[in-house]
């Protein structure tokens, strides 16, 4: 393959840039998803090295986001958390759990209530 300069600056830019984000919506290597017997999606983040005061997780119907800035004197393989995950069209992100336990965060997300139909009266 023929590679520029260019090329070869791009490249080394992107694989030094450790502010990432990424969004994911399948497993990887970072986190595994399981949906459980009652319905609730189960997430485990592997978050070893991080403060679990320092991990911050928002939500909105639609989506979690996890960020933890990496430690001053932490190992070099402790690395910053950007981690933007969609819950799906079934499920509520504002209606998660979060639990920290030997350095994987654990969320478990909960279905969306299905709103029940109603017949309405026409006023005449």
């Amino acid at each position: 393959m023929f590679y520029t300069l260019n090329t070869f600056d791009r490249l080394f830019k992107e694989l030094a840039n450790e502010n990432k984000t990424y969004t994911y919506t399948a497993t990887s290597n970072e986190f595994d998803v399981e949906v459980l017997e009652d319905g609730k999606q189960k997430v485990t983040i592997n978050t070893l090295g991080h403060n679990p005061k320092n991990i911050q997780v928002d939500v909105t119907e639609d989506k979690i986001n996890i960020t933890a800035s990496k430690e001053e004197g932490s190992s070099r393989f402790v690395k910053n958390i950007d981690l933007t995950l969609t819950v799906g069209t079934d499920y509520d992100g504002t209606k998660s759990e979060a639990k920290f336990e030997n350095g994987l965060l654990t969320l478990l997300v909960d279905k969306k209530n299905e709103r029940k139909s109603r017949t309405l009266k026409i006023s005449y």
